[in-house]
């Protein structure tokens, strides 16, 4: 699929997403809402927010198998960076910028840096995993009379038995490659031969930078620790849509806030505009009517206070990173550079 029609693909995802969410509520009803807003839980959102990122920033320090070094300012600049970057650039490329900027600082492999963003994730989907079973033991989630509250109770479905799905798979292949790097590099120098001759070469070492970073699943207490920090990151940002809901107005059981926590990371996974507007705007909406709020015009109000929560503070904090480095959002397009 070419870079056009990838990013055409998002926009008119996010599109009809907004329209979706949207549908039957006036932009002057979303606005009023956000006017009566508690202004005081917006700032607290906006923290939460950056707390959220400053202990995944923690976290991928425990991730890295080298450098050891790495500096906690360094590694926040460029996970700010990096999710910057997923706000205003199309083609997801926070992740290569996140590794490709820790790497240019600490003059490390951008590969093996990588690798651990790779783990990092399947740490977060195994989280997400667990997340979901505290609020499915909590409160049985049953189909309403609404077509918007069965609609909700489907995606929630279909959205944890795909987490379950990627997690297992994403799982074995790292453990796999971890535990048998000798068989991972038979089969990538068999594909490698159908490479032009200077970049096979690569290819293994690549390899042998992505294998080292896998080091996580040899380290149990390491193993741990990563899984608290996930757990406390998610937290924060389970509370942060908590106190947007209660902004609006909205007051639900303690554990609505770790439902559309789950929710909304199901949305983001799909293809969509910068900034995920839209899919987020969804995931918020469905997620109310799974706790029977069905004031649509409340629900997409919540939607847009939550989703400026998130996208203000990580955008203005990356940009200034992004300055404070000597970089500009043109010069992000060498993430996607090899260089290991």
């Amino acid at each position: 699929m070419s870079r056009f029609l990838k990013l055409s693909v998002g926009i008119a995802i996010s599109a009809v997403a907004v329209w979706v969410s949207m549908r039957g509520v006036s932009v002057a009803e979303v606005a009023k809402a956000l006017r009566h807003s508690n202004a005081v839980l917006f700032f607290a959102v906006m923290g939460l927010t950056l707390l959220g990122f400053w202990i995944r920033a923690v976290r991928w320090r425990s991730l890295l198998a080298e450098p050891r070094t790495a500096s906690l300012d360094s590694l926040y600049s460029a996970t700010m960076i990096g999710f910057m970057a997923n706000n205003v650039l199309p083609f997801r490329l926070g992740e290569f910028v996140r590794a490709w900027a820790l790497a240019r600082r600490e003059r490390c492999s951008k590969t093996m840096v990588l690798a651990t963003v790779v783990v990092e994730r399947v740490v977060d989907m195994l989280t997400l995993l667990g997340i979901l079973g505290i609020t499915l033991l909590v409160h049985r989630f049953e189909p309403g009379a609404g077509a918007e509250e069965r609609r909700a109770v489907e995606l929630t479905r279909a959205g944890a038995t795909s987490l379950i799905v990627l997690s297992v798979a994403f799982t074995a292949i790292l453990v796999f490659l971890e535990r048998r790097p000798q068989l991972a590099r038979g089969l990538v120098h068999r594909l490698s031969t159908r490479l032009p001759e200077r970049h096979r070469g690569k290819a293994g070492v690549a390899l042998d930078h992505f294998i080292e970073g896998l080091g996580l699943f040899r380290d149990l207490p390491r193993l741990l620790w990563v899984f608290l920090l996930s757990f406390v990151m998610f937290g924060c940002f389970a509370v942060a849509l908590q106190a947007s809901m209660v902004a609006l107005g909205i007051h639900l059981a303690w554990y609505a806030g770790l439902t559309l926590l789950v929710i909304t990371a199901f949305a983001i996974m799909a293809p969509a505009a910068p900034g995920y507007i839209g899919t987020m705007n969804v995931a918020c909406v469905g997620g109310l009517a799974l706790f029977h709020v069905s004031d649509h015009a409340l629900s997409t109000s919540f939607s847009w206070f939550y989703w400026a929560g998130q996208w203000l503070p990580v955008t203005v904090v990356g940009l200034f990173y992004l300055r404070r480095e000597g970089l500009s959002l043109r010069s992000l397009g060498q993430a996607q550079e090899g260089g290991g």
